[in-house]
């Protein structure tokens, strides 16, 4: 097992199950007591140094990570550098998001350790000074700075299970950190499964838990959850009041001051006193403001998390698959969360993939333009559009241009548009009679095209060409037949009229 060494100096340290206190060398015993009587308060306590590491405890495989230390216990599935592969991504990408919200983060690696059975993650945890309210597959200890796993456990979850009980344990860490073990466990606990991922089936059991509380009249006070005796209720509605309060003071108020209530704790009495210099008002006028809150809550408010937002992945996928007013939702619930947190760097990121979805949305629009244009058969107009459209589509990454419907829409626009010169062509020739098959011709190909199209009129004024074409053939050869037959008569009359020969009197 791991030494255990207190992450926070300031404060009593556990050794081997009993309590012992630090000594303190008597100068420095004189100085305080000195400063006591003379009225001046102790010095905030400094953020805790990370321990110096001594190499793996007896029984575990080490691998390391940018901001965790990963210990394995020999005999688990898995050895320490392949759960680093598999988890480590995760971990990385919590502890900055996390850094992000707290503006803080622990000194050097957290130490994170996965036991090979239950049996022996069980008897750790139940040696940490906050006991998690749910039984978990990992938990936070975040008087000790470190994390425990249940490895079994940890890898017959989901994906998005196991990558949220990381989340959660992590958070305890991390927010155990920035308040120096002083945030209240209804807080703590809210804010751990606040950073969660998004799971919509939990949320809404967590929303359905308050409803029933609050329709009955039994919901708990903000006292009753953040006290350190664990409430007599259910540990899941307790959870659940845990989470609904955090999210309460993040939707309505921020995250940048949750964020500042957080750290101002160590140089308040208590959180009352915090919640009180922080909001700016009485912590009982803000349980209030939730308790009124609570029925729009449950009715829906609760699929809000603006930490989600932290993720772009799901935004960008969208961006990919060209759903850019979904994408651009997101994305601007992103913007904010970044722009409250002042993280410049993201905020730019974000808005760059902003200008990408509203080129993309600018795009489609003008090609649902392009459509219209070609159900009303007005083919310059579709042509032009369609080239709008490509110019737009040309800012937008490869793979989000829909190459096969604008080569589509502009061949249907071309065609469209030879078909119409095909018929003035046939229109034209068909004042000359020697042009005749000519302009059938052409007539013929534009009225193919229109039918194609779908282009009643022009095929209808198509048809018409055809016909006065035909009309006037018939004609001619009517006229030709005549002047044929009357050739006929003539010649028989001539050869009638003549006569026999003039005979010869030689």
């Amino acid at each position: 097992m791991e030494p255990r060494i207190d992450r926070y100096p300031s404060k009593r340290r556990h050794i081997g199950g009993a309590v012992a206190c630090p000594r303190v060398p008597a100068t420095f015993a004189a100085i305080l007591l000195a400063l006591l009587l003379l009225g001046i308060g102790p010095l905030p306590a400094a953020a805790f140094p990370e321990p110096p590491y001594l190499g793996p405890p007896d029984g575990f495989g080490v691998a390391e990570t940018d901001h965790a230390r990963y210990f394995v216990e020999q005999g688990a599935a898995t050895d320490a550098g392949a759960f680093a592969i598999a988890y480590g991504v995760i971990v990385e990408r919590a502890h900055d998001e996390l850094s992000a919200l707290l503006g803080v983060a622990p000194e050097g690696k957290i130490p994170i350790y996965a036991y090979a059975s239950d049996a022996t993650y069980q008897a750790e945890i139940g040696r940490f000074t906050h006991p998690e309210l749910l039984a978990l597959d990992a938990v936070g200890d975040s008087t000790g700075g470190r994390v425990a796993i249940s490895l079994p456990r940890l890898q017959a979850r989901s994906p998005l299970e196991a990558e949220n009980a990381l989340r959660h344990s992590l958070a305890h860490v991390m927010v155990g950190y920035a308040s120096q073990d002083l945030l209240p466990r209804g807080f703590a606990e809210g804010i751990a499964q606040y950073v969660e991922r998004p799971a919509t089936a939990r949320q809404a059991r967590i929303a359905a838990l308050l409803q029933s509380a609050n329709q009955r009249g039994s919901l708990l006070s903000w006292s009753d959850i953040n006290r350190p005796r664990q409430p007599s209720a259910d540990p899941d509605v307790v959870a659940a009041h845990a989470y609904a309060v955090v999210a309460f003071l993040i939707d309505r108020h921020g995250l940048r001051l949750f964020r500042d209530f957080v750290t101002t704790l160590p140089n308040q009495p208590d959180w009352r006193s915090a919640m009180r210099t922080v909001y700016n008002r009485s912590p009982t006028e803000i349980e209030e403001q939730w308790r009124e809150n609570l029925p729009r809550w449950v009715a829906g408010g609760w699929r809000t998390n603006i930490f989600a937002a932290f993720d772009l992945e799901p935004a960008k996928a969208l961006l990919t698959s060209a759903h850019y007013a979904a994408a651009n939702d997101q994305l601007e619930q992103s913007l904010r969360l970044y722009m409250e947190l002042g993280d410049v760097e993201h905020q730019a990121e974000v808005e760059a993939l902003l200008r990408q979805g509203e080129v993309g949305i600018q795009a489609e629009t003008v090609m649902g333009q392009v459509q219209e244009a070609l159900e009303q058969h007005t083919y310059d107009r579709a042509h032009a559009l369609v080239e709008q459209a490509q110019t737009q589509y040309d800012q937008l990454p490869v793979a989000q241009r829909p190459v096969e419907m604008l080569t589509t829409y502009a061949n249907l626009a071309t065609a469209g548009l030879e078909a119409g010169v095909d018929l003035e062509s046939a229109q034209r020739l068909l004042r000359h009679w020697s042009d005749y098959p000519e302009a059938r011709g052409a007539a013929l190909d534009a009225g193919q095209t229109f039918a194609r199209l779908g282009d009643e009129e022009m095929l209808q004024r198509t048809n018409e060409v055809l016909n006065d074409l035909d009309v006037r053939q018939r004609r001619l050869v009517l006229m030709l037949g005549a002047l044929a037959a009357l050739t006929v008569v003539w010649l028989m009359l001539w050869i009638w009229a003549r006569g026999p020969a003039q005979l010869s009197w030689r």
